[in-house]
């Protein structure tokens, strides 16, 4: 029997297809609610909500050293009070529900050490993911490895929680949580000629506004799935990827202007959408208000455009290219245009060291004023004793 402590989880029952959220009341009594789906992907984002919006009331008692305070207790009030503020809090939820169930319980912070972590990492990396795809009418599974990126982000889950557990005075001190190398940056853009193939391979008009945005302003997929009619202004032609009200994260969102092509195909949308909801409104004798978010579909916000852009890369004979992609060919068609490395940071809302790590290479140019200061001073020097010698034989 698990013990009163532990995180909620899921479950199913017997002869049951839709998964079930389990907790513990303060009676120790086990109690139900059904996630409402069969889906694995879409149950975890339910529990994830459950436990944000659920946690512990307890109160948060003394202030505790690494050896008494414990991993799920940190977790739990991370998620409790900052869980709102999130930008992935179903992510956290999710991330705190693997590490619970790696540690334990009753595990306390003082378990964590680098070699412990090691063996997360390599248990992690053993298991897959699995998302439900259609092909055709028949629904199959698709699994994934668990990639280092992953590992990566749930460590940092871990982290924050720790820090947060510190500052907010219930934790004397943390470890250190040691992270997995990072990956290598992708090196993968799309060609122009690969750009032109794709956007004639998007059938659906919201995916192919999705490409073109992407590739015009280099804002990540997150960034332009939320964004709304609000931040374009038309009038001095800006595109505000940071909705008033959000605050600015380590990914930075930028205000990027718009180019002449971008500034027609959003004026265009934003008529279509107007004469669509006034067709609708027509048929059915009820007003109806165009959807508020530019990327839509039927008149209503995009969730995930994952599967429409694979189906236009299969389109197009394009691989090994993801909707991130797009923002990394953004920033390559600017740095083997000559952008200032800066100007590219800006757009990209990247500092400047990494914009330089991540395309500075695409540049040769940029390191050519360096490269030519120390053969003028070796030219010189041999010049020199060349004039020398020259001398000396002559006289």
């Amino acid at each position: 029997m698990p013990r009163a402590t532990r995180t909620p989880w899921l479950g199913k029952e017997p002869n049951q297809h839709v998964w079930y959220i389990y907790w513990f009341e303060n009676t120790r009594r086990v109690r139900r609610r059904s996630a409402g789906t069969s889906d694995r992907s879409e149950a975890e984002k339910a529990l994830g909500q459950f436990i944000v919006d659920h946690a512990n009331e307890e109160t948060a008692g003394p202030i505790e050293p690494p050896e008494r305070h414990l991993i799920a207790t940190a977790l739990r009030w991370y998620l409790q009070e900052r869980g709102e503020e999130l930008a992935s809090a179903a992510f956290a939820a999710r991330a705190s529900e693997r590490l619970i169930a790696f540690f334990g319980d009753r595990a306390t912070v003082s378990t964590i050490t680098p070699q412990v972590l090691k063996r997360y990492e390599r248990e992690r990396v053993r298991t897959v993911r699995i998302y439900n795809t259609k092909k055709g009418q028949k629904i199959v599974a698709d699994k994934r490895p668990v990639t280092t990126a992953m590992i990566r982000r749930e460590f940092v889950v871990l982290s924050a929680a720790l820090n947060h557990a510190i500052k907010n005075g219930r934790l004397t001190t943390a470890p250190k949580i040691i992270m997995p190398p990072a990956p290598a940056h992708r090196t993968r853009y799309l060609e122009r000629d690969e750009i032109e193939l794709l956007l004639d391979s998007c059938i659906e008009p919201h995916i192919r506004l999705f490409v073109t945005l992407a590739i015009n302003t280099g804002a990540r997929k997150g960034a332009l799935l939320g964004l709304t009619w609000q931040q374009v202004d038309f009038a001095n032609r800006i595109i505000y990827l940071n909705p008033e009200g959000r605050a600015q994260t380590n990914k930075r969102r930028a205000i990027v202007p718009m180019n002449d092509l971008l500034y027609d195909v959003l004026l265009k949308t934003k008529a279509q959408r107007k004469a669509e909801a006034d067709k609708i409104a027509e048929e059915t004798g009820h007003p109806v208000a165009p959807c508020d978010h530019v990327v839509a579909f039927r008149n209503a916000p995009v969730a995930n455009i994952r599967t429409g852009f694979r189906l236009a890369c299969q389109r197009a004979g394009i691989k090994g290219v993801t909707p991130h992609t797009l923002r990394h060919t953004a920033g390559t068609l600017m740095a083997l245009a000559g952008i200032d490395l800066f100007l590219i940071a800006k757009v990209l809302g990247h500092s400047v060291q990494k914009t330089t790590e991540m395309y500075a290479h695409f540049q040769p140019s940029y390191l050519r004023g360096a490269v030519d200061v120390l053969a003028k001073a070796t030219y010189v020097g041999q010049v020199q004793k060349i004039d020398a010698t020259q001398s000396a034989v002559l006289h």
